[in-house]
């Protein structure tokens, strides 16, 4: 069961979605939901390179710009980021508004910043999450130099 934990990150959090040991965090993906036009839930996933938390309470996005994700974000500004890993089971819910459609270096992508609402943990004392989603990154000529330039732009609110 979901416990409130307040409305901002917790210190641990914080420090996992900062952006400075995004080594530590490759592979793995942060599930966000929004809403669509009909009412649904909209999942979507993130790699910790698109998302960059500026404080304990302020969180940036990169979405792909003529994503469903960000026309459901611009439409409702409700969001859900779902933090998930070995030990660690969080729902973050915020307010989300656009700050640039199109992001300096990769003008595909938009940048968004949450406002933190509520933070839920989710632990149960006797189910313990042994992991989160993971993905592999194709060997693609120019992926990762994509994945950083997307990082990076995220990091300085490009």
């Amino acid at each position: 069961m979901s416990q409130l934990v307040g409305k901002e990150l917790t210190k641990e959090l914080f420090d996992r979605l900062k952006g400075e040991e995004i080594a530590s965090q490759v592979g793995k993906a942060i599930v966000l939901v929004t809403v669509d036009e009909r009412g649904w839930a909209h999942p979507a996933m993130l790699s910790y390179y698109e998302v960059v938390a500026k404080d304990r309470s302020t969180i940036d996005l990169a979405v792909g710009k003529t994503s469903t994700t960000a026309k459901n974000l611009s439409r409702t500004g409700k969001i859900t980021l779902l933090v998930t890993d070995r030990g660690v089971n969080y729902y973050l819910k915020g307010e989300a508004r656009e700050l640039k459609e199109s992001m300096d270096g990769v003008p595909f992508m938009s940048l968004f910043r949450v406002a933190m609402v509520e933070l839920l943990q989710d632990q149960e004392p006797d189910a313990m999450i042994t992991s989160g989603v993971t993905f592999s990154r194709p060997q693609k000529k120019g992926a990762g130099e994509m994945a950083e330039k997307i990082f990076h732009g995220v990091r300085r609110g490009a």
